[in-house]
C-alpha cells in the first residue's frame, strides 16, 4: 500500500494554512530542541524512582490540584452527599441498580412548514454529565484522562435511593491487546481494518464503585457485570450500529496482589492468560505535556496533524490512543529510548463473551443471525448474581449441598464462589467478638474521596493516600 504524503492533502493544507508558524533558524530549532528534552528528562526521571502505586498517585495528586480550583464547591458537595452510604450489612440485598446513560446532547428529527426534514441537537440540562465527571475525578485513583472516539458514559445509581452507586464508560476496544487476540484466535491484519469486527467490541474503560460501597459491598464486582448489561449493548447498537458482542478491559495494578474485581465472575468475566505488555509511555503532567505538544506542533507540523487534527466523516479524531502515540514520537524524536519512556507497567486482561459463539463470529466464521447468548444479561440477573453469586443464598445452606461438603470446606466455597453474601458471612465469623461494624466496613476506608488532595502537599498525600490508592 502506497505511503500517503500527508502534505499533499487538501485538509492538511487547509489547517496549515490557518496556523502562524514562524520559520525558525536551525539554531533556533536546536535550542527549541534542547529546552524542551530537558524538560521531559527532569519528569522522567521523577517517574523513574516511582513504583506504580506512586505514579498512579503522583498524577490524580496533579490532577486534583489543577480541576478542584475551576469546579463549583456547591455542586461538588452535592455530589458527595448524593453517594450511596449503606445503614447496614444487610443492605446489599435492597440494591437495586440502575444505569442512567450520561448524554451530553440529544438529536431529534423536525419536520418544517414545508414537509422538509431536519435534525435539530438539543443539549442535555439534566446534571448527570457534570456529576459523571465529579465522581470519576474524585473517586478512582487513575487520572482522568478522557477518551477519544466512541464512549457510552452511565452513571450507576440505587433505583429506590437515587444515590450513586459509580460510574462507567464503555469506549472503542483497543486492538492490539495479545491475549484476547490469541484467545480468540484473531489475525490482525485481516481483521482490524476500517469497519471490521473490532467494531463489535467495546472496553470497559472506567468501572469504578462510589465509596464505602466498593470496599463494603465488592461494588466494582457489581459495576463490571453491568457493563455485560442489555442496557449497554442495546445502546452500543443503537448509537454506533454495532452488534456488541464482547466486552475487554484491564486491571489497574496487573493483579499482582490481592487479585482483582473480575475474580470468581464466571461464566461473565475471563482472566486471560498473559499482561499487557508495559510498553505504553509515561504519561506527562500537564505542565509538560502540553508544551511538548506545542514544540510537535512547530517542529513537526505534519505528525501534529495527524495525531490531533486529522477528522474521521463522523467529526472524531481518526488516530486510536493519539495521545499515547503522540508521546511515544515525540520521546524518540527528542532522543530517548524505549528503556527510558516506557513505563513497563503491565496489566491483567479480561474479557467477556456475550454469546457462546463469539469468537466464530469474529473470524467470520458464521452470521450475526447465528449468535447464541452465553448468559443472561438483564440487570437483575447480573444483580442476583452479584449479591449471591454461583451458590445462591445461603443463609440456609440446601440440605443436599450439606451432605455433599464438609462444613470447612462449604464456608470456604461459600466465601469464593458466594460474592457479596459470601464474603460477608465469612468476614462476620473471623470478626473479633462477632463485631461486623469492624468487619465490614460501611463507613467506608480512608480513601473514599480525593478532594481534599487540592490543598495538601506531596508529602502530605504520600502520607495519608501512599498505601491506599487501587481503585
Amino acid at each position: 500500500m502506497a505511503t500517503r504524503v500527508i502534505a499533499d492533502m487538501p485538509e492538511y493544507r487547509e489547517w496549515y494554512s490557518s496556523q502562524d508558524f514562524k520559520k525558525l533558524s536551525k539554531v533556533q530549532q536546536s535550542k527549541l530542541d534542547e529546552d524542551i528534552r530537558q524538560r521531559i528528562q527532569d519528569e522522567l526521571d521523577l517517574f523513574k524512582g516511582m513504583d506504580v502505586n506512586e505514579y498512579t498517585l503522583w498524577h490524580k495528586y496533579r490532577e486534583v490540584h489543577d480541576w478542584m480550583p475551576n469546579q463549583n464547591a456547591g455542586e461538588v458537595q452535592r455530589v458527595k452527599r448524593q453517594i450511596w452510604k449503606p445503614k447496614g450489612i444487610g443492605d446489599f440485598r435492597r440494591i437495586e441498580p440502575e444505569l442512567v446513560y450520561v448524554q451530553p446532547e440529544y438529536k431529534i428529527e423536525r419536520i418544517n412548514i414545508w414537509g422538509e426534514k431536519n435534525i435539530a441537537t438539543l443539549k442535555n440540562d439534566e446534571p448527570f454529565q457534570k456529576h459523571w465527571e465529579i465522581i470519576r475525578t474524585l473517586v478512582s485513583s487513575a487520572r482522568n484522562d478522557g477518551v477519544i472516539g466512541r464512549s457510552l458514559r452511565f452513571l450507576v445509581r440505587d433505583k429506590k435511593t437515587k444515590t450513586y452507586l459509580g460510574v462507567i464508560c464503555i469506549s472503542s476496544e483497543m486492538p492490539l491487546i495479545k491475549a484476547r487476540n490469541d484467545a480468540i484466535g484473531w489475525d490482525i491484519n485481516k481483521h482490524f481494518t476500517s469497519g471490521g469486527k473490532i467494531e463489535n467490541l467495546a472496553n470497559g474503560q472506567t468501572i469504578v464503585p462510589t465509596q464505602p460501597f466498593g470496599t463494603a459491598f465488592l461494588g466494582g464486582k457489581l459495576l463490571a457485570l453491568l457493563c455485560l448489561s442489555d442496557v449497554v449493548a442495546n445502546t452500543w447498537q443503537e448509537m454506533y450500529g454495532k452488534k456488541l458482542v464482547g466486552v475487554g478491559t484491564t486491571s489497574l495494578y496487573g493483579d499482582k496482589e490481592g487479585g482483582s474485581q473480575y475474580d470468581n465472575l464466571s461464566p461473565y468475566w475471563t482472566t486471560l492468560d498473559g499482561f499487557t505488555s508495559g510498553n505504553t509511555p509515561y504519561k506527562l503532567s500537564d505542565e509538560f505535556f502540553f508544551p511538548m505538544r506545542e514544540w510537535m506542533k512547530v517542529r513537526y507540523p505534519e505528525q501534529y496533524w495527524v495525531h490531533f487534527e486529522e477528522k474521521k466523516p463522523d467529526g472524531q479524531l481518526k488516530l486510536r490512543d493519539n495521545k499515547n502515540k503522540a508521546m511515544t514520537f515525540c520521546y524518540r524524536k527528542l532522543g530517548f529510548k524505549p528503556h527510558e519512556y516506557n513505563s513497563g507497567h503491565q496489566r491483567g486482561a479480561h474479557f467477556s463473551r456475550l454469546y457462546k459463539n463469539t469468537d466464530a463470529y469474529l473470524r467470520d466464521e458464521i452470521e450475526e443471525s447465528q449468535l447464541v447468548p452465553a448468559f443472561d444479561n438483564s440487570i437483575e440477573a447480573l444483580t442476583e448474581f452479584w449479591r449471591y453469586g454461583s451458590m445462591g443464598d445461603t443463609t440456609k445452606p440446601a440440605q443436599d449441598m450439606l451432605d455433599k461438603v464438609k462444613p470447612k470446606r462449604l464456608a470456604q466455597k461459600i466465601e469464593m464462589k458466594g460474592q457479596v453474601k459470601g464474603r460477608i458471612d465469612a468476614k462476620i465469623k473471623r470478626a473479633k467478638d462477632g463485631n461486623y461494624k469492624s468487619a465490614i466496613p460501611t463507613e467506608g476506608r480512608a480513601v473514599d474521596w480525593y478532594e481534599e488532595l487540592s490543598t495538601m502537599t506531596w508529602v502530605q498525600a504520600k502520607e495519608k493516600f501512599g498505601k491506599q490508592v487501587g481503585r
